[in-house]
């Protein structure tokens, strides 16, 4: 028997009650139901009833040709979280071709480091890389575990071209170095703004927002009207990431050099004066050094809040909170792309998930059609139903089961999503992310510091981990 989803576990674990001083609790227990904890899940998905006699073949739904062998030839898949598998389980690909799929959930963010240690023991690797974060394919492919697939992707076009022309190109373009592709970027979350609605309302605060200064003024309108609420959640916990201070950085127009910013630029500066004014404001809260995603969100959610940037999949979540409701509590609007007018700065960021044929499988072939698989409308669609990201694909993308699913992903947030371009990455990126946060938890518990000072303070020490 095939086991039951797990991810269907989880979205009825996912319910708690949110209110007041249970809610960083319970946004802590929603984290791990989302599959972020140190367990690890293999699930296999068998043979549906399918026979097959020696020397015959069937045509898959991917247009390929596949023979009795393949019956024999089993995948191996290790994926970062649950969500990004097809809800079925493979069940209804193992009937089409015979290939048997097994999965590994490795929800500790740490596959390239096992794989590393895996090699150097002389222990087989899984065939696939499931839903990787983009920026470190560069990292998989220096250290040997990912071949081209530009071979890959030819065939796919060849064979099954109608479900090759819905991929947008970014699926392949962000895992190209040097011009050949290394994986296939299936998915991507971007960042958007939520907030309060009764909060906005209250404040006199309109959305869209259309400026970065705009946004700045609308916290401060928040703070005038609400004086006891935080305008804007964010966390600064060490190790925890800086998301909210990156998507500035870009969307003020910041220049990267692969993962290092420029902060000592016009734009730069502007990003660390935004926060800097936010934090001398009383606009954002000074604890939130010791915040990470659980107490950042679970601030909002109790309402304690009325702001935050965060992921588009953490609509979801938001939208599972009881007593929260969308839209007449909370809604999200896109991050204005422009300082103070006069057309765009910087650009939106997106965080794509990869899925990669890994170096030395035996059965590589088979293998890519499991991309394919995954690539498909109905498993995308259904996979966001269960708290996976964005689609690179056209006809999951617009079809109407998906608005279903997310009625919030409106057509500002599509564009938005459209025009995103991928996160910076480049060598040193987990030592640029630690230094970015030292910045950013200086900013937010308060200095007197300038931005010029800080600047040139943490714009050496980005350029060497960068290079």
């Amino acid at each position: 028997m095939i086991l039951k989803r797990r991810q269907q576990q989880e979205q009825t674990q996912k319910r708690p009650i949110y209110r007041a001083a249970a809610v960083l609790l319970a946004f802590g227990l929603l984290a791990a139901a989302c599959g972020d904890s140190d367990d690890t899940t293999t699930t296999a998905a068998a043979a549906g009833g399918t026979e097959t006699t020696a020397g015959a073949t069937e045509t898959t739904a991917g247009g390929t040709e596949t023979t009795a062998e393949a019956m024999d030839v089993e995948i191996l898949v290790w994926v970062t979280r649950p969500y990004y598998i097809p809800p079925d389980d493979f069940e209804s690909f193992t009937a089409e071709t015979g290939i048997t799929v097994t999965y590994d959930v490795q929800s500790n963010d740490d596959i390239l480091q096992q794989w590393q240690l895996m090699r150097d023991a002389g222990e087989p690797l899984p065939d696939i890389l499931g839903a990787e974060d983009s920026f470190l394919i560069e990292t998989y492919v220096d250290a040997g575990l990912l071949p081209s697939h530009d071979e890959i992707a030819a065939t796919w076009a060849a064979e099954n071209p109608e479900q090759y022309d819905l991929l947008l190109d970014l699926v392949w373009d962000e895992t190209a170095l040097d011009g050949v592709k290394y994986g296939a970027s299936i998915t991507a979350n971007f960042d958007v703004l939520y907030y309060n609605v009764p909060c906005l309302n209250e404040a006199g605060v309109t959305v869209p927002f259309a400026t970065l200064d705009g946004v700045l003024d609308g916290l401060r309108a928040i703070k005038t009207a609400r004086p006891d609420d935080i305008p804007f959640t964010v966390q600064a916990k060490a190790g925890e990431g800086v998301t909210t201070f990156k998507t500035v950085l870009a969307a003020a127009g910041t220049e990267f050099d692969k993962a290092v910013p420029d902060l000592e630029s016009e734009a730069g500066l502007y990003s660390i004066n935004w926060f800097k004014q936010a934090a001398d404001e009383g606009l954002l809260p000074p604890e939130a050094i010791a915040w990470g995603e659980d107490e950042s969100r679970g601030a909002f959610v109790s309402e304690a809040a009325c702001v935050i940037l965060d992921g588009f999949t953490t609509a979801g979540d938001f939208n599972d909170a009881e007593g929260f409701d969308y839209p007449d509590q909370w809604d999200l609007t896109p991050v204005p792309l422009s300082q103070s007018g006069g057309g765009d700065d910087g650009v939106a960021l997106s965080a794509a998930r990869t899925w990669a044929v890994v170096e030395g499988s035996e059965h590589p072939d088979e293998a890519a059609l499991v991309l394919r698989y995954i690539a498909g409308t109905t498993n995308l669609i259904e996979a966001a139903d269960n708290g996976s990201v964005p689609m690179r694909q056209t006809e999951a993308l617009n079809s109407d089961e998906l608005l279903a699913i997310w009625p919030f992903f409106n057509d500002d947030l599509k564009t938005a999503y459209l025009g995103s371009s991928p996160t910076p990455a480049g060598p040193g990126a987990g030592t640029v992310e630690e230094i970015l946060e030292q910045l950013f938890g200086e900013i937010v518990v308060g200095t007197d510091k300038t931005a010029e000072e800080l600047a040139a303070e943490y714009q050496p020490q980005l350029d060497a981990a960068g290079s």
